[in-house]
Parts: C-alpha cells; sequence; structure tokens
C-alpha cells in the first residue's frame, strides 16, 4: 500500500512562499479550490484508529482512504498515512452511497490549493478559511531538504492531517457535521491570495461556489 510522508507549517501568507518556488521550483498543478468532506462511524471508529474516510471534489472527484503506516521510525513532524484513492464520477452519489452504508459526515472543509515540485519534493501552498499553510511531501530527507530552501524551520513542522487542524479550528455548534467553509464575503479575498477565481469549475461541470449543506 502507497505511503504518504508529509509535514505541514503554518505560514502568514503563502504569497512569500510562491515567490521562492518561481525561482527554484516549477508549477506541478495550477491553484485549485477543492471541498472536502470527511466520513466516519456513528462510534467514530474511524477517528480511534487514526483512519480517514475523504471525498474531495476539485475539477475531480476523489474518494480516499488512509491509515497510520506502521512505525518506521519517521523524524518528529512528519506524517505517515498508508493512502488507497480512486476516482469517482459523481460527488453526490458518493455522499449517498456512504450515507447509505451507514456512515454519516462528520467534518467539512474547504482550501485553496497549488502544487509545485521543488527537486524530489511536493509543495503544497495551502489557504483555509482560518490560515495559510505549506505542505511538503516526500522522503523525510526530501522534506527536511526542502523546508531549508524555502526558509521553513523543522522544529515547527506539524505532524498533523488537515482533518485534525480543521477539527481545532471549524465551527463547532454542537451538530456535525463540523464546518470550516470560507463565507462568501471572503471567497473572492481568498482566491485573489491564491492566483485564482472562487469560480472553478468542478466534475459536476458547475461554475459557481460548491453547495456546502
Amino acid at each position: 500500500m502507497p505511503i504518504e510522508q508529509e509535514a505541514k507549517f503554518a505560514v502568514q501568507s503563502v504569497k512569500e512562499l510562491r515567490g521562492k518556488l518561481e525561482t527554484l521550483g516549477s508549477l506541478h498543478t495550477q491553484c485549485r479550490f477543492e471541498r472536502n468532506l470527511l466520513f466516519d462511524t456513528p462510534a467514530h471508529d474511524l477517528k480511534k484508529r487514526g483512519e480517514l474516510l475523504r471525498l474531495r471534489e476539485t475539477d475531480t472527484v476523489l474518494l480516499t482512504w488512509k491509515r497510520p503506516a506502521p512505525h518506521s521510525g519517521v523524524a518528529a513532524g512528519i506524517k505517515a498515512m498508508e493512502e488507497v484513492e480512486t476516482p469517482v464520477n459523481d460527488f453526490e452519489a458518493m455522499r449517498r452511497i456512504l450515507r447509505g452504508l451507514g456512515f454519516i459526515e462528520v467534518l467539512w472543509y474547504e482550501k485553496f490549493r497549488e502544487v509545485w515540485t521543488l527537486g524530489d519534493a511536493l509543495v503544497c501552498l495551502d489557504i483555509l478559511p482560518f490560515g495559510e499553510f505549506v505542505e511538503i511531501e516526500g522522503e523525510p530527507e526530501t522534506i527536511a531538504r526542502a523546508a531549508v530552501l524555502l526558509g521553513l524551520d523543522m522544529a515547527d513542522a506539524q505532524a498533523l492531517t488537515y482533518p485534525a487542524i480543521v477539527s481545532n479550528h471549524g465551527s463547532k455548534t454542537g451538530n456535525l457535521p463540523v464546518k470550516a467553509v470560507f463565507p462568501e464575503r471572503a471567497m473572492d479575498r481568498a482566491a485573489t491570495d491564491a492566483g485564482t477565481s472562487p469560480y472553478v469549475a468542478t466534475a459536476t461541470g458547475t461554475s459557481g461556489k460548491s453547495d456546502r449543506s
């Protein structure tokens, strides 16, 4: 099973990092708007095991399952997860299937993401409703080298998934799912910071902002 190793860094703004990547790296994927929906059992069995089941929509739709990788001495600040994902044709249809199988929606979050290559590392510049982050993916040594080139300190790296981070920042009304979505008035500003438009085509063919219900 493929193992994903990554480290996240909270930053004031991704703009400075984008400038460095324009000099040091190359653009892998243009900035896109994402919506992510996390599912679990009513007893939250997946969370208890450190697993996640995510349905993500950008210009495509992906269903992803992750679980902690067997202990392999990964350096502090780096998260290692086994990951299996597959494309699906219809976000809402898969959402209904998962509900029908007994899963519940536990967390909903949005972000803008652009992906760069820097040596052997993938560097993601992410803007979420509550903050901006850099995610570096690769082997531990590759992550550390990329962090140095970008002026990031591995001591500040977070070995967390975005669902874990969102759970600490999303709206908590007592009802599920917990949400971290962009207010309508903030979408244009966030899109400008990300260097894209909030009106991004999705796999369903819509051109407006996605439904968050």
